[in-house]
């Protein structure tokens, strides 16, 4: 044997011998018998969750917008080296795609098995088998890998979808999902198990923790969803105060069930308890909307955000307005987000005057928290996302008044192919030297924030993607020493909350060093961070979170940039 032969002998074994096995994950829904689901809570009567037989029986019986019940799980599919997931089922009725169904996606591409009475479907792959679902429990299993997709039930390969897996995920989303997922659909379907293969630990490895970041939990409860907080400090006493909503039903949308959640702490962060009340006088961590303008007077500009309405209102509002109805308020009302105004009070807040901005009532028109600054020469400026009509995807202007009376609008950036939808969620602000600069996120691209830049006063801009991958632009912290922190969601395994630092006070990035705050995420359903430096240098960082038990709850990290 030559030593040629004999060294590829050895190198082909030690190859194989190191090759990692997948991890698999695995759900039982061993719950109790008749109990809901942890993550299930709507309150839509078309719908049902609840354990029965040590299985748990999923059932989607409405076919209005907004009737589809699903639970998932991030898995950190990756498309090189492959996932794979399985589910053992037993149908009971299945009418139209999704009403029972299987979803797996990588990141770059989707597809879902619909699980009807007489056959299975791949949706995107367009492949069928033929097969009685209902007769029984069977095993489904999904692989997949690259551009290719295969399923086998019981073991034995039934659809060979190579080169079929292409179409692309939506928004770059890399899950397990299962139950009932459309509207118009309707199934009902009893759950033994699922199992699916797990790419986290090695992406954790990938991306540690920043050494020495403490973790707290601010508020945490069992069937409430808590998402969105707000941070404030007292000045006087040094206590940092929480706000936040909780909810019974898992949605960003209002709820008339919702009630406010407050939470303080004393120690920096490292525990809180309930507050009855935040006092008056606190100190958020982004300017004051109401600001003192030139002449003494007191100004802001405002919006309209998700006005609801009765639905004998609706001929009012079609086809000039954006309608939406997430079936989570009243029964029928709807829903507007449109408009903005200015506001000038002369008695230091006791009333106002309002002026509404034309430039802003289109078919949808809205701004962030976030969005909101007075620059050096006094004028206020607001960001707001503006769609012109349904097949508008969205652009980013901003409105500047120096007199809480007279406004100006320009727009600062868009995808003039409709191709990115750029959102409300956009975060400004201006540097020391007098540039102006906006972070946006934007949707249907590679999760890029964009940017742009003015250093004219705002009247032209130039823009481009920021290399910031994560999003929203939410929390925006400044060092002592010049520097300026963003910290963000990123909604990509390993999921969790990260940070960038620049030294330009935000005109560039330093994304070659992005810091890994949190990385135990269990889905891409967290962020929208809020921060504050503390008189230590420390700076606490609060946000929503969700782990593997899936309560969705508000948490902190106490950290310093190294």
């Amino acid at each position: 044997m030559t030593a040629w032969r004999y060294l590829l002998i050895v190198v082909t074994t030690v190859v194989w011998t190191c090759r990692a096995e997948p991890v698999w994950k695995q759900e039982d829904f061993a719950g109790p018998n008749g109990a809901k689901p942890a993550w299930f809570g709507s309150s839509n009567p078309r719908l049902a969750a609840s354990y029965q037989d040590g299985c748990v029986r999923i059932a989607d019986r409405g076919t209005e917008q907004g009737d589809m019940v699903t639970t998932e799980w991030g898995w950190a599919a990756d498309p090189t080296t492959g996932a794979s997931t399985a589910a053992r089922v037993k149908v009971a009725s299945c009418a139209g795609l999704a009403g029972v169904m299987i979803g797996v996606s990588d990141g770059v591409a989707e597809d879902l098995l619909t699980l009807y009475p007489d056959r299975i479907e791949l949706y995107r792959a367009q492949l069928s088998h033929a097969m009685d679902t209902t007769d029984g429990f069977h095993e489904y299993r999904i692989d997949i890998k690259g551009k290719d997709i295969t399923v086998a039930v019981d073991g034995k390969p039934v659809i060979d979808g190579s080169g079929t897996f292409v179409f692309p995920a939506h928004a770059g989303r890399n899950r397990v999902s299962i139950g009932g997922g459309a509207s118009a659909s309707t199934g009902e379907a009893l759950w033994d198990w699922v199992r699916w293969t797990d790419g986290l630990a090695a992406l954790r490895q990938r991306f540690p923790e920043l050494p020495g970041a403490e973790q707290t939990i601010v508020f945490k409860q069992e069937g409430v969803y808590a998402p969105f907080p707000g941070i404030s400090m007292d000045p006087a006493t040094g206590y940092v105060y929480v706000s936040f909503s909780k909810k019974t039903v898992r949605t960003h949308h209002e709820t008339l069930t919702a009630r406010p959640g407050r939470m303080v702490s004393q120690d920096g962060g490292r525990t809180w308890q309930e507050a009855e009340a935040i006092p008056a006088g606190v100190k958020g961590d982004r300017p004051p909307v109401v600001v003192t303008l030139s002449d003494g007077a007191l100004g802001q500009i405002g919006q309209k955000w998700r006005k609801y309405y009765p639905p004998e209102r609706l001929p009012e509002f079609e086809g000039k307005y954006r309608i939406e109805q997430p079936g989570t308020y009243k029964p029928g009302w709807f829903a507007v987000n449109s408009g903005g105004w200015l506001g000038r009070s002369e008695d230091q807040g006791k009333t106002w005057t309002t002026t509404p901005i034309p430039a802003l009532d289109t078919y949808a028109s809205c701004s962030s928290p976030w969005s909101s600054i007075q620059l050096q020469d006094g004028r206020m400026l607001r960001a707001f996302m503006v769609v012109g009509d349904k097949d508008d995807s969205g652009d980013v202007y901003v409105t500047m008044s120096r007199d809480g009376r007279t406004a100006e609008t320009v727009r600062v950036m868009g995808d003039p192919a409709e191709k990115l939808r750029f959102t409300e969620e956009t975060l400004a602000y201006q540097t020391s030297q007098g540039a102006i600069w906006l972070l946006a996120r934007v949707e249907g691209g590679d999760d890029q924030l964009w940017q742009a830049i003015s250093r004219d006063g705002g009247k032209t801009w130039t823009s481009r993607p920021s290399g910031i991958v994560g999003h929203p632009p939410s929390s925006l912290v400044k060092l002592p020493d010049g520097r300026v922190v963003l910290v963000y969601g990123y909604r990509h395994p390993p999921y969790g909350i990260r940070a960038v630092v620049s030294a330009d006070e935000g005109l560039t990035w330093d994304t070659s060093h992005v810091i890994t705050l949190r990385n135990d995420g269990a889905g891409y359903d967290l962020g929208y961070p809020r921060s504050l430096l503390l008189a230590d240098g420390t700076i606490l960082s609060v946000y929503y979170f969700v782990l593997d038990d899936r309560i969705t709850h508000i948490a902190a990290t106490r950290w310093r940039v190294p």
